[in-house]
């Protein structure tokens, strides 16, 4: 049987909480699974094979205090603010399923009255009157005896701040432009004004004991 631990993080340095994801998953008994939740202030987090000059407005990070951080896995950039909740799932093989981390952040957040659902890809999103709209990504890692599933939830964030600090593949920004770019994505604040990190977190944490109950 496994053993579950469940880590909260107080801290909102970039580097201390991925440094300590790393940690985890490196020193973990693989008869374990861990739950880690975190946020990070002000960052720009880009994937494990990213180049930072291509991705980022490196220039307008440094001007405006922004920080920089690589995480261990792949996908691509995206900008943290207090806005956000992180969450990370880890658990040895062959327990680790990225399909039931998933569904234990969508069962969480609809005790709170958002009915999310898992898109094609490794994104969460909700329909409202403006369409398909996405308000979580994910990124995956996997080694021989274990494996992670990361990712973020949009409660109340900055998104204007996306315009600023990441550069689009041009590609995408030809064919939909910055404005429909941000019409895809919506924080969960407007389903449920009073969301917020804590609330977000007790309800994982309650639907994750649920689910190995």
């Amino acid at each position: 049987m496994s053993k579950t631990r469940i880590l909260f993080s107080t801290s909102n340095d970039p580097w201390f909480n991925l440094a300590v994801e790393e940690c985890i998953f490196r020193s973990m008994s693989a008869d374990h699974r861990v739950l880690f939740l975190w946020r990070n202030a002000n960052t720009v987090v880009i994937g494990r094979g990213q180049n930072p000059w291509k991705e980022c407005n490196t220039a307008k990070m440094q001007q405006d205090g922004i920080k920089l951080a690589r995480r261990q896995s792949g996908g691509g950039a995206v900008f943290h603010d207090l806005g956000n909740t992180n969450f990370t799932f880890m658990a040895g093989k062959p327990e680790y399923n990225k399909a039931v981390s998933t569904q234990i952040v969508l069962d969480a957040l609809q005790t709170l009255g958002i009915n999310g659902e898992r898109n094609g890809r490794n994104d969460l999103v909700i329909k409202d009157a403006d369409g398909i709209r996405k308000f979580s990504g994910s990124a995956y890692r996997e080694t021989s005896d274990r494996g992670f599933h990361h990712g973020t939830l949009l409660l109340n964030a900055d998104l204007s701040q996306l315009a600023h600090y990441l550069n689009p593949d041009p590609k995408k920004l030809q064919a939909k432009g910055i404005s429909s770019v941000r019409s895809r994505v919506a924080n969960l604040n407007t389903i449920n004004p009073d969301i917020e990190h804590e609330i977000v977190c007790k309800a994982i944490v309650q639907s994750f004991c649920g689910y190995f109950s």
